[in-house]
């Protein structure tokens, strides 16, 4: 059995492997680590990050499995390309340092947006009475203009999330929950709440794609759908811009 000061210590170890990696991170995004360049050797990067060798091993590790480096035995450590990275890597790229990257930021609501249609019709097709009645409900509820902001923006969360369920494909459902944790990051909320404060011209669309859903009219939902998330995403990159956000 494991001892609680081991499990400390180890859990105090990951903690800073992350913290390593985040910086070693941060310096591939903003150039200081160009692709193709080799990183210091172990001993000398850990001097220059100043931790022990254990942890800087096991945030080199994460770094591999993110595909932002290449450790090659013999050979050192090579900077991968920031294009060749996971789709883990998003999380980084959308608030480097803390701060909004918007270019990334309007990237992933163009993957949002392109997406969506596809999940939208296979949803149509596979989906129950009782899921489609469900999905109705839900949009009618969030075009309440007494809904608290906070509540109609986890109510697209919940939309989403729902026509993905709906489709019956279990990897786009897994994609969808990747890109709806992305968007749940800490950064996005002032943004988020902005655009709940000044969702009354979404209305009129929320209740279009009702109309449509319940009917499965796969063609008029489709579109109403995609009007509908170009709103919102306008609405996103204007609340990164408002005052505060």
């Amino acid at each position: 059995m494991v001892s609680p000061e081991r499990e400390l210590r180890a859990e105090s170890r990951r903690v800073l492997s992350d913290a390593v990696a985040d910086r070693i991170q941060a310096k591939i995004l903003d150039g200081t680590f160009r692709p193709g360049e080799r990183l210091p050797p172990e001993r000398e990067l850990a001097e220059r990050l100043q931790v022990n060798r254990s942890s800087l091993r096991e945030a080199l590790k994460k770094l591999e499995q993110l595909r932002l480096i290449a450790i090659q035995q013999g050979s050192g450590i090579r900077v991968r390309s920031p294009e060749d990275a996971s789709f883990d890597f998003v999380w980084a790229m959308l608030f480097p340092g803390g701060r909004p990257n918007l270019p990334r930021i309007r990237d992933l609501l163009e993957l949002r947006e392109a997406l969506l249609p596809g999940t939208l019709r296979l949803a149509i097709e596979r989906a129950s009475a009782g899921e489609i009645a469900e999905a109705v409900r839900l949009l009618q509820r969030a075009t309440d203009p007494e809904l608290p902001d906070q509540e109609f923006a986890s109510m697209l969360r919940r939309l989403e999330e729902g026509l993905a369920r709906m489709s019956g494909n279990q990897i786009l459902l897994l994609l969808s929950n990747s890109l709806g944790r992305f968007m749940g990051q800490a950064g996005f909320r002032p943004a988020a709440l902005v655009l709940a404060r000044n969702r009354q011209p979404l209305f009129s669309t929320m209740r279009r794609l009702a109309v449509a859903l319940e009917a499965r009219d796969a063609g008029s939902a489709e579109r109403a759908l995609t009007e509908l998330w170009r709103g919102v995403a306008r609405g996103i990159l204007e609340g990164f811009a408002a005052p505060g956000a």
